[in-house]
């Protein structure tokens, strides 16, 4: 028998269909505008490889290091899936706070939270998650959003993550990465490439999609990335997962 407190898998998806770039106009550059948030959660979970599996994986590990009467954050939280898985999943009250900088993504996810407000206090702030403070925080959740973010800002928003953290504290990172060597690279996209295929994509939606994130995220290698994290104050760092160009870390304070 499956039980969802020992394992949780299911997850609150909208499920309005990515057709974005079927037709014109298509966005371009990539923005989370009201359009790109209506299908959002449709479209993270036909691009991003084990993405189930990676909140299912988040939500375990936040459970494991929270900490009674600290917060948990979720940075770049979108329509509020990991918040309310975890909001599930966590059976003490806690306080879960989502930050976003997309209105229209924390408009989504304030309707989705609302069943499990009767157990945790939810914030939900729309702000750039540089700007924000992290303090009395005992598990970080950043998932596919740093990749968005220019390079300088990325160390600063991880510093302050692991000052805002308390001592043994967590930050659970997932990212899209890049390999160091073109020939594994050129394999990689086009398995990855395969894989949203699989899902439904047509060519030209995967073509259009590419253009309109380009420059738009800009990803790093896992060896650059795992030395930010230790450049940040992150010491004891592990990588969980990786599958084609996506890979999720844990780091302890």
């Amino acid at each position: 028998m499956k039980d969802s407190e020992i394992y949780p898998t299911e997850l609150y998806l909208s499920p309005e269909k990515d057709d974005l770039f079927q037709k014109e106009p298509w966005p371009k550059p990539f923005v989370f505008n009201e359009d790109v948030v209506n299908v959002f959660d449709n479209m993270i979970s036909r691009s991003v490889p084990l993405y189930r599996e990676v909140l299912a994986c988040a939500a375990h590990w936040a459970r494991a290091y929270y900490q009674t009467e600290t917060k948990i954050i979720d940075i770049g939280c979108s329509t509020g899936t990991f918040l309310e898985l975890i909001g599930r999943f966590l059976q003490q009250p806690a306080t879960l706070v989502g930050i976003d900088n997309s209105q229209p993504m924390l408009e989504k996810a304030r309707e989705k939270l609302l069943p499990i407000q009767q157990i945790h206090q939810v914030e939900l702030i729309c702000a750039s998650a540089e700007n924000c403070s992290f303090e009395n925080s005992s598990v970080v959740i950043i998932n596919y959003t740093l990749q968005f973010l220019p390079l300088q800002v990325r160390q600063k928003l991880l510093k302050s993550i692991y000052q805002g953290l308390v001592p043994g504290g967590l930050l659970f990172l997932s990212e899209k990465v890049k390999s160091p060597l073109p020939l594994f690279q050129e394999t990689i996209t086009r398995h990855y490439e395969a894989f949203k295929a699989y899902n439904g994509y047509a060519q030209t939606e995967i073509e259009r999609k590419k253009e309109a994130l380009e420059n738009v995220l800009v990803p790093l290698t896992e060896t650059e990335q795992l030395q930010m994290l230790k450049d940040s104050g992150f010491q004891q760092v592990d990588s969980l997962i990786k599958l084609h160009n996506f890979l999720s870390l844990v780091a302890l304070k």
